[in-house]
């Protein structure tokens, strides 16, 4: 019985909380879903989740400390949050995180100095997302993930599978190994917990657990039999079992604790025995001893502080032993990172206490996952803490590809022999991640620029047919410091072009084009130390170059050696059929009065920049400009900047096709002789323009230049709406939506806001009811499963489509008078796909026509009408992102994989054409803009930069222009305006709406007026037209979410004379509020346009300059009916007419016989100066 009076050393061990100024102070923390711990550490860095959606990392060094700054460099790791995290054993820099699929990156001996995007790997093995991750504590790069009920082991070196197993009792929540690295012990939602041999395949032990299906975790103690499980039973309160795997079925002992609703994290430490448990959302953390025998926990000092988000240990490496510090636990907040450190008291700090500080597991392993798997099970070494020994150190062992061995490859065809077969059980789905998939171009366009941005790059040859193609030698890597790399001379450094940097604003194509290959992207690599910028680039005018080609002869050698190096990772580009460029906009050549002239072809293009700059114009337009304009294009310089105006504004009138150009605009392009069937084109054109006046009204043309802003809405104004109009108290706003959803939906008469929690709830309120919400229960509709996405009719104010996480999309329809309390029973449900959506969207003509797409990498129409599936698209990789054109016949869809596709769904399952899109790979958004003419996309690039790309919608091969905004986690929601071609940007978390005008001429993109809100909004969301109030110059409106309200937001364009209807502002409009059509319809070939009304009251007069041009445009009209020829219209100006003059010059003379007018000059009252000289 001596044990039982025995001291442990242990006992007193104390919690030191440090100075604030010692912790990880000013960080962004939100409240996660997830069964991981938030933050991990290693014996160099830390790392845990940022901002709202936690789908970002900050990595910091493991003693940092300090403010923190909101432009710190971050770990942009996936499109979701991020679910769990875990540092290797025996690498500090090596990190893998899990969330749709597993990431494992590296992180730099010196830390992140700049945002990092690109992983080293990434594992998947499309089942649902990854709850739980752990690397194997004796094995190096083996790494086990648990998906649902997958249980999956990693190669991360091979980047292949080597064993699977699907459990029989549901969702894995928790996954812990044993120190000897034999067993794995599983918890499960449906309340068991089980032992697992993957080596033998055998479950060895299995029982019930906690009685709660709420979180629950394992650890396992030690090199013991008994593992260690917290969660909840049957009335919520919190327990701790201690199970022996000699008696597994009964608990060892069994402590209940209180009825928080926190998981509590257990924190073990195998060399003292000490426990931790911190409870998510409890402010005190609790120590405690594992005994061997009872009472078997034995509680020590606790701690309390701030309320916990997620806690972790940090390695014994890291530790400072001769302050006697025994174990440090890192508690995550909602602002700081606390580190707590426990200490046992000793008299004299000076000397290395021995007996507190056994020796430890190394960071060296004597196995690799090969060999475990057949049977080896060689211990770590141990190493010893004390300093005088020196062996405690920190662990870079370089990248990934340094780490893995590097086999010899004969032939392409030994290259499958290389990787080893992944062992499977009880499976049938999973898939290695080097397993061949249908979007091959995908994959190879992905492995290019993968091994473009490697230090060193290994030749391989790729399979072509019969042919083997070796890809050409890259240009040579430069370093931040301009050294070369390794295997590059000077000599071949200096012969070889040096890449040009990127440009932030890429408003023209590339004029050398034309030398690649059709079908293959041209793109110039970037190397070196690129920091993105933290604010928008306003637009800066192009330089026009003193030579007459377009291209230098130092730029299209670059555009030739990229273009011949991305010959073997090609993306499919194929450009749309002829047919769509006049389809796309709703417009058909069947119709002889709107042909129209393709102005936007490629070749027409170049031919039009190459014309701009060797131009020169005639003798007359030189006499206009003055005395000293000397337009020549040879000339070296320019005195003035009235040249390059008059020059840039006649090449803008001379390509604002279909309008009718003077001769000598019309030959500063195109230089070519005007003939017969032009002008007949031209009488066409503009008969055609002149029946439909909304349409001439509402084309977008080029409003600002490089001298001048002259939009109508370069200085629109947002207003919120007054407070009585707010919709206050709105609780639990949901933070955890899916990254492919807006979040927030509206329309005229109500609004549809998620909430957070479980069940998948969706809150209703009316518009008509606005003020504070009462404090009893919300009003919602119950999907009991994870929303995904959700989207109103557009022509039904009651239903609304909401997707969910198991495939199945709900349709509800909401009482005439609104939802007054909770609801589960929706009106229709359809079993779209077997795995979760990702989008869901209505057909913007036909009614009844839903459009779906899914993790199974599909994309289906449904007719609800019957509630079968139409047509189903194949995408062959995770759509994130679509949109249908104005003309309701071409769907846009974006996938994860960076890849813009069109689709004509009645023609075909396969895209039309495909292109290239942001290069970042955490989703993106679609919209059509001019009329279906362009499609604008949102995303990321490399570095985690939000931008937008503007693509030409019959070429997707090569973007029109890329405007890079700033550095935000959150992805860009964009609005278009098709009036007033006004395009809307905002993201979830961010206070600025920025706006652009979309025109068919460079930059594409014009900045206007941001709107700034005076908090964050979690969504923002457009109502349709009929609901602007034209009398205030109202041209948009919107409602905000915030975080407790939803708040009316107006956008006026300042005018004088307000009272009046500004026709300018509002063309006439389409009813996009009715169906044209019914899906049976449009399935059938039909393709029926919306109509167009006037959003003039009857109580409002127009402007007098709109009313003067109607009747100019009408007799213009018809006089020019009877010519054979348009030529300019003569418009007299208002100011000109006769009776107007009369009338200025009746106020002159009234106002100058009032006045006192004195005709003397001061110098007439001075003597001795001449007149002369005056």
């Amino acid at each position: 019985m001596a044990w039982r009076f025995k001291a442990s050393k242990f006992k007193n061990a104390a919690p030191i909380v440090p100075k604030p100024e010692a912790c990880v102070r000013d960080i962004c923390v939100g409240s996660y879903q997830t069964y991981g711990n938030n933050i991990a550490a290693s014996a160099a860095f830390m790392a845990f989740n940022v901002d709202h959606n936690g789908s970002s990392l900050a990595v910091l060094p493991i003693d940092d400390c300090g403010r923190k700054s909101k432009t710190m460099p971050l770990l942009h790791a996936h499109s979701d949050t991020v679910t769990d995290m875990d540092f290797s054993n025996f690498h500090d820099g090596l990190l893998a995180t899990g969330s749709q699929e597993c990431k494992v990156w590296h992180i730099p001996e010196e830390g992140l100095e700049e945002s990092l995007c690109n992983p080293e790997a990434t594992l998947t093995h499309r089942q649902r997302r990854i709850e739980c991750l752990r690397w194997h504590p004796t094995v190096d790069c083996l790494l086990s993930t648990a998906s649902s009920a997958t249980f999956i082991l990693w190669d991360v070196t091979q980047q292949s599978e080597i064993y699977s197993t699907t459990t029989e009792y549901g969702l894995i929540q928790s996954l812990c190994w044993k120190e000897d690295g034999r067993q794995a012990a599983l918890h499960t939602k449906d309340k068991m917990v089980y032992i697992v041999d993957p080596r033998t395949d055998q479950v060895t032990n299995v029982t019930d657990s906690h009685q709660s299906i709420k979180d629950s975790r394992v650890v396992w103690l030690g090199h013991s039999t008994r593992i260690l499980t917290t969660g909840f039973d049957s009335a919520r309160q919190r327990e701790v079992y201690i199970r022996d795997l000699r008696n597994f079925s009964v608990p060892e002992k069994a402590l209940v604790l209180d009825s928080s609703t926190g998981i509590l994290i257990p924190l073990y430490d195998s060399d003292t025995c000490m426990l931790f448990l911190a409870g998510k959302g409890d402010t005190t953390i609790s120590y405690l001893e594992v005994t061997d025998r009872e009472p078997f926990l034995v509680e020590g000092i606790r701690h309390t502080g701030e309320q916990t988000k997620g806690a972790c240990l940090v390695p014994k490496r890291a530790l400072n032993v001769m302050q006697a510090e025994v174990n440090r636990v890192l508690q995550l907040t909602s602002n700081s990172v606390v580190p707590i450190m426990y200490q046992v008291p000793r008299k004299s700090y000076r000397d290395f206490h021995s007996e507190l500080f056994p020796n430890t597991s190394g960071c060296e392993s004597k196995v690799n996952p090969t060999q475990w798997m057949q049977g080896s099970d060689l211990p770590v070494p141990k190493i010893s803490l004390n300093p005088a020994d020196k062996q405690v150190k920190q662990v870079h062992r370089g990248s990934l590809s340094d780490i893995r061995p590097a086999p010899t490859v004969s032939s392409t065809a030994d290259l499958s022999a290389v990787t080893a077969k992944p062992f499977r059980s009880c499976i049938t789905n999973t898939r290695s991640v080097f397993e061949k998939d249908q979007n091959e171009t995908n994959e190879s366009a992905k492995n290019k620029r993968n091994s473009l941005e490697t230090k060193e790059i290994d030749l391989i040859k790729i399979q072509n047919g019969n042919e083997c193609v070796t890809p050409p030698k890259p240009l040579p890597r430069i370093s931040r410091t301009g050294s070369m790399s390794d295997g590059t001379t000077q000599q071949e450094l200096d012969n070889t072009p040096k890449p040009v940097a990127r440009p932030r604003t890429n408003s023209m194509q590339p004029p050398g084009q034309n030398n690649v290959q059709p079908g293959f992207i041209c793109s110039i690599n970037i190397s070196g130390g690129y920091k993105p910028r933290l604010g928008p680039k306003p637009f800066t005018p192009p330089k026009f170059n003193e030579s007459g080609g377009g291209v230098t002869d130092n730029d299209a050698s670059i555009l030739h050696i990229n273009a011949s190096s991305t010959l073997t990772s090609t993306v499919n580009t194929t450009t749309l059929p002829a047919p769509l460029r006049d389809i796309v906009n709703g417009n058909d050549k069947s119709s002889p009065e709107l042909v129209q002239p393709d102005h936007n072809d490629n070749n027409d293009q170049i031919q039009e920049v190459v014309g701009m700059r060797d131009y020169t114009p005639p003798p007359e337009e030189i006499e206009d400009v003055g005395a000293g304009g000397d337009l020549i294009r040879g000339a070296e310089a320019r005195a003035s900047i009235a040249e390059r105006r008059k020059m840039y504004e006649n090449r803008s009138l001379s390509l604002q096709a279909p309008a009718p150009t003077s001769l000598s605009a019309a030959q500063s392009v195109k230089m070519r002789p005007v003939s017969k069937d032009d002008d007949q084109l031209q009488v066409q054109q503009q008969r055609s323009i002149q029946v439909k006046t909304s349409a001439a009204t509402n084309a977008p043309k080029r409003t600002s230049t490089v001298f001048g802003e002259v939009s109508k809405y370069r200085h629109l104004k947002g207003t919120p709406a007054h407070k009585s109009q707010f919709i206050e108290n709105v609780r639990n706003v949901s933070r955890q939506i899916s990254g492919e959803c807006d979040g927030f939906h509206c329309n005229s008469d109500r609004v549809a806001v998620p909430l957070g929690g479980a069940g998948g709830k969706l809150a209703i309120f009316e518009l008509n009811k606005p003020g504070k919400l009462p404090d009893g229960v919300t009003p919602t509709l119950v999907n009991a499963n994870t929303i995904m996405d959700f989207q109103w009719d557009p022509f039904d104010n009651r239903r609304i489509a909401v997707g969910c996480d198991d495939g199945t999309v709900k349709l509800w329809l909401v009482p005439e008078g609104g939802l007054t309390e909770p609801t589960n029973n929706p009106h229709e449900v359809l079993q779209a796909h077997t795995e979760k959506i990702y989008c869901v969207k209505w057909h913007p003509l036909a009614a009844d026509l839903l459009t779906t797409t899914s993790y199974d990498t599909t994309i289906r129409l449904w007719d609800l009408n019957t509630m079968t599936q139409a047509i189903k698209l194949n995408a062959y990789d995770q759509v994130v992102a679509m949109a249908w054109s104005p003309c309701g016949r071409y769907l846009a869809a974006a996938t994860r994989g960076s890849i813009v596709s069109v689709y004509d769904p009645r023609m075909g399952a396969d895209p039309l054409g495909q292109g290239k899109g942001p290069g970042g790979t955490r989703g993106a958004r679609l919209v059509w803009a001019v009329e279906g003419q362009y499609i604008v996309v949102t995303g990321f690039d490399k570095v985690s930069e939000r931008q937008i790309m503007v693509l030409k919608s019959d070429d997707l091969s090569t973007p029109l222009a890329t405007v890079g905004l700033d550095v935000s986690p959150a992805i860009l929601i964009p609005f278009y305006d098709e009036d007033s071609s006004t395009l809307f940007l905002t993201g979830r978390g961010d206070s600025t709406i920025y706006t652009y005008e979309v025109c068919n001429e460079p930059p594409y993109l014009n900045p206007l007026s941001h709107h700034r809100c005076s908090t964050l909004h979690q969504g923002l969301s457009f109502l349709n037209k009929k609901c602007c109030d034209v009398s205030s110059v109202e041209f948009a409106k919107a409602l905000r979410l915030a975080n407790t309200t939803v708040e009316p937001l107006s956008f006026t364009v300042p005018r004088i004379k307000s009272d009046l209807f500004q026709d300018d502002l509002f063309p006439e409009t389409k009813v996009t509020w009715e169906k044209t059509m019914t899906s049976a319809e449009w399935l059938s070939g039909c393709n029926t346009q919306q109509r167009r009304i006037c959003l003039k009251p009857e109580n409002m007069d127009r402007s007098p300059a709109s009313q003067q041009n109607q009747t100019i445009s009408g007799s213009t009209q018809h006089k020019e009916s009877n010519k054979p020829s348009p030529g300019p219209p003569t418009t007299r100006l208002p100011w000109s007419d006769p009776v107007v003059k009369h009338k200025q010059e009746q106020i002159q003379k009234s106002v100058s016989s009032k006045l006192e007018i004195n005709l003397k000059l001061e110098q007439d009252k001075m003597e001795g100066v001449d007149e002369g000289e005056w």
